[in-house]
This record gives structure tokens, sequence and C-alpha cells, in this order.
């Protein structure tokens, strides 16, 4: 199984939030603590190992992205069973573009690589290459707002775990007032085959280079 893992930097104020890959202690009993903690610098640290994962799964034939300067949708559908040109349901996860270049991006660039070096040993679907699914039609359509993910697969069978990181609890422990709002919401677990998704992640590295162009830089740092 491979999983991605890294850190996302939060830029409001001096919020810096860290989302680490280490795994929790496995082997014995032990008390499941809280996923989050304050480090030096008042850092946000989030233990992907003590995360709840999310009880919403959706499967997904199609996984795509839309950009808009500073507007990024991550789309999965499922296709109907008649197999048309057209889905059974479609859900939108709508993603900060700053998170998704300095979390979902930066932090899959092993795991992207080693996903395309497991996929080429794997016959190519033709087929695929001749659908556009952006241009279908669902029946039904559904959205949320994520901003980190946990990405792994085993197999052919992938996974992409969704969480929400509550801005105005970012805001308020920027601001000083404590620590309480500081509480991951997982929201949804999309299940796919890993092809669909390295064209995720490969139709990913356009999007990047866009939102690059003109996503504000951070303030310096003051030096000591």
């Amino acid at each position: 199984m491979h999983m991605s893992k890294g850190a996302r930097k939060l830029e409001p104020q001096r919020a810096i939030a860290q989302v680490r890959g280490e795994p929790s202690a496995v082997g014995r009993a032990q008390i499941v603590e809280d996923p989050i903690t304050i480090g030096p610098n008042r850092t946000i640290n989030i233990d992907l190992g003590k995360l709840t994962a999310p009880t919403n799964v959706y499967d997904a034939d199609f996984a795509w992205l839309v950009h808009r300067p500073g507007v990024v949708s991550l789309f999965f559908a499922k296709q109907t069973l008649s197999k048309g040109t057209d889905f059974r349901t479609r859900l939108e996860l709508r993603y900060p573009p700053e998170g998704l270049v300095n979390h979902l991006w930066r932090n899959s660039r092993d795991f992207h690589a080693r996903l395309r070096e497991f996929v080429e040993k794997w016959p190519k679907d033709e087929a695929r290459d001749g659908f556009d699914p952006t241009k279908w039609t669902a029946q039904r359509d559904h959205s949320e707002w994520v901003n980190f993910e946990v990405l792994a697969h085993a197999g052919t069978e992938a996974t992409l775990d969704f969480y929400s990181l509550p801005p105005v609890g970012v805001a308020r422990f920027t601001k000083g007032a404590g620590s309480a709002g500081l509480q991951v919401s997982p929201v949804v677990r999309v299940q796919t085959t890993v092809f669909e998704l390295l064209r995720l992640l490969d139709s990913a590295a356009d999007v990047v280079a866009a939102i690059e162009t003109y996503l504000p830089k951070p303030p310096a740092q003051p030096s000591e």
C-alpha cells in the first residue's frame, strides 16, 4: 500500500498547518489521541495516523479537475449502468487553489511517480482516451468544500480521503482565541482505480502551473 504524505502551510497571519504522515504506533493497545497538536511558532500539526476515516464513500468511474482563477473543483462521477454519455451522480469537491498547490500537489510528488511506474505495467485503456466526462450531464449533483486529503492505493484500487479544517477555527486560533475550533472533519472517501487517479494527478500539472502564476507570495518572516 502506498500513501501520500507531507506538510501544508496555511498563510493567514502566523498559522502553519503541518500534515504529517507518521503512522501511529501499532502492536500494542493505545488511546487514540487528538490528531491536532500545537507546535513551536504556533504550528498546527495534523497526524494522519490519528485521523478518523470518512464514513461517506463515493465510487467514481471518472475523475477530473476544473480551474478558473481563484477557483478549483475536483469532480468525481459514476457512469449510468447503460454506459451512455451521462452520469447517475456527480460529486464536486471545491478545493482552495493554494491548498491544491501547497498540499495536494507538492506532497504527492513521490506518490505520483510511484503510481505512474505501477500503472505503466498494465495495459492502456484506449477507450478511456476518447471520453470527455466534462461534457456529460448528471442525474444528481452534490458539492462539498475540502482543504486536505490522504491518497493511497493497494494494487489497482485507489482511495482519496478528503477532510476539512474549518477556516473559522484557523482564523480564531491565529487571533489568539484558542485552539478549540481546530477540529478536523472527515468529508468523503472516494474510491476509484489507480488508472483514473493517475489521470487526475497528471491533469493537475497544468492547473498547478496556472495557479502558481497568480498565487500571492507569503509575507516574509521577520529575522530574529
